[in-house]
């Protein structure tokens, strides 16, 4: 036997229903079934809340982190490079502080171009070392006691001196340099007024450097032996080699 929870009345202990007052015996919950699985769902929702909370603060901290070290890769300073083939366009430049001695060409033709090495920034002829005008690439050697080099509508000048023709046996204007851009040999051109060539043994533009030369408006026959250094033609039309 049990006691009614209303009227207190002793009912039979599996009763629903108290005989004398009518209260429902039930619990709550069996009472409320729909309710009771409305809070039970609510609860789980609330615990699987409180774990993918914690989850998605990991997640956020792996997140920053790994923000963090995309930020480090980023702030990495870079070391620069030395350029390989130091290179200067048109200007006057001091030798040693704005440029660097050395043989330097340009690689692409440029009409009126006038160069010359300087002794000194008086602008005076007494300053000029060696000057040359050519319309075609050129070549020149930088000496260490120069003072200073100019440049006019010459372009680039650079230290890359590999090889700027596809034949080393057929050539038209130009400096060359002798085992790099054309082989030695014997060579015949196709003739034009004012022709001028010249066999280099070196670079620096001075009389020292020329080892025979010549000026000519008929065709001409040249040997360009295995020790010159270069090659020089102004308005000479193409060479070949004959042999």
């Amino acid at each position: 036997m049990k006691k009614c929870k209303s009227c207190k009345s002793e009912i039979d202990e599996k009763a629903t229903k108290c005989p004398h007052c009518q209260t429902d015996q039930r619990s709550w919950f069996r009472r409320h079934p729909l309710l009771t699985g409305i809070i039970g769902l609510f609860v789980v929702f609330m615990i699987m809340g409180v774990g993918g909370s914690g989850k998605s603060s990991s997640n956020d901290t792996k997140s920053t982190s790994d923000k963090e070290g995309e930020s480090t890769d980023v702030e990495t300073k870079v070391e620069p490079t030395e350029d390989p083939n130091p290179h200067f366009s048109d200007g006057t430049y001091e030798v040693g502080n704005e440029i660097q001695p050395g043989t330097y060409r340009t690689r692409e033709a440029s009409s009126g171009c006038y160069y010359s090495r300087l002794s000194g920034f008086g602008n005076d002829l007494g300053d000029i070392i060696t000057n040359d005008n050519i319309d075609a690439p050129a070549i020149v050697t930088i000496e260490a006691t120069d003072k200073g080099f100019t440049s006019k509508r010459c372009g680039t000048w650079t230290q890359d001196l590999s090889a700027i023709t596809t034949d080393k046996t057929t050539f038209g204007d130009g400096m060359y340099i002798i085992g790099t851009d054309i082989e030695p040999g014997q060579y015949k051109n196709t003739g034009q007024t004012g022709c001028y060539f010249a066999r280099l043994s070196n670079f620096t533009g001075g009389m020292g450097g020329i080892l025979s030369n010549e000026n000519t408006d008929d065709v001409a026959i040249v040997t360009i032996a295995t020790t010159d250094k270069g090659f020089v033609s102004k308005r000479c039309g193409i060479w070949s080699k004959m042999n």
